[in-house]
């Protein structure tokens, strides 16, 4: 007798679950997007009720939404023109020079798009010049002539008829000139 109440019990509770799923089912849901001016008074509103600040605007991160996340710098990436001088080295910079590249080598290797290096074995993303579409090569294999020699962490190192490039994946930004000009003041 308890164990047919107790199937009796179970059995309505699924359909009276069945018939919330499908009175949820059939109810619409507006979804249009709202006036930005309402938005910005309901976030007003439930902040004074809680007592803490208001969501900050995201139109306020502009800037911050520009910057591309895995330049080690977060500055827009500026390609450096062929007749522009190399930019000088600060004093205070980490970093250490850049190994001397044959300027003839340099232009004619591939561009290093990416680096890809997992446990034992590291890739890296070249694309040919004027290519459309880039590809993955690792240690030993040839792009256009070139021999990948060594993949390292931001450069990568391609051969070439005796002659060798190292290509760096963040090349060095010119040096900012200060808005203004002058001395900076």
């Amino acid at each position: 007798m308890i164990r047919l109440v107790a199937a009796l019990g179970l059995g309505v509770a699924a359909a009276a679950l069945a018939l919330t799923n499908v009175v949820l089912y059939e109810t619409p849901v507006d979804i249009s997007p709202t006036a930005p001016s309402a938005q910005r008074t309901m976030r007003e509103a439930q902040a004074g009720a809680t007592g803490l600040p208001a969501a900050a605007d995201s139109t306020a991160f502009a800037e911050t939404f520009t910057r591309p996340l895995f330049t080690p710098t977060r500055r827009k990436f500026v390609p450096v023109s062929e007749g522009a001088p190399a930019p000088a080295q600060v004093a205070s910079d980490p970093t250490p020079p850049a190994q001397p590249v044959a300027s003839a080598a340099a232009l004619l290797a591939p561009a290093l798009l990416g680096i890809s290096i997992n446990g034992a074995g590291a890739r890296v993303l070249l694309k040919s010049a004027g290519a459309e579409t880039a590809n993955w090569y690792g240690n030993g294999e040839t792009v256009d002539g070139w021999t990948v020699s060594r993949v390292e962490k931001d450069a990568a190192t391609l051969e070439r008829g005796g002659k060798s490039a190292r290509i760096l994946l963040y090349p060095p930004a010119p040096p900012a000139t200060p808005a203004g000009g002058g001395d900076g003041l």
